[in-house]
Order: C-alpha cells, then structure tokens, then sequence
C-alpha cells in the first residue's frame, strides 16, 4: 500500500489501522507498508482510508526476483 508521498511511518500505518489490516512489513519508505486482511473489501477500504495506491505484494515478489 502506497500512501501520500508526505506520509511518515505512523500516517502510513494509520491509513492500515483504519481499514482493519494488519501490517506485515516495511517496504523501506515512510509511505509504503505490506499490509493484509482477510476483509474482501479490503482494498477499497484502504482507498477510503487514503491510500494512493494499492498493489498485490504477492504478484509483485515475482518482479523482483534475481
């Protein structure tokens, strides 16, 4: 999940808070966090809550493969 580009660490886990997620890890940046639940709403209630943008981390590890 992608917050706002001003987002610190709490904001950004805030916005996880709020949609009912839990956090799974860091991604390195403020604003960027892994993020599950098992809500099927989930996504758009993480858009609700101010997320930028949301990303499938499962799909994306194979982007990032060496």
């Amino acid at each position: 999940m992608v917050a706002p580009l001003w987002s610190n660490a709490a904001e950004t886990a805030g916005i996880v808070a709020r949609a009912g997620g839990s956090i799974v890890a860091s991604a390195g940046l403020s604003n960027v966090i892994i993020a599950h639940s098992d809500n099927p709403d989930f996504i758009s209630t993480l858009y609700r809550s101010g997320a930028w943008l949301v990303l499938d981390a499962v799909k994306l590890r194979g982007c990032f493969s060496l």
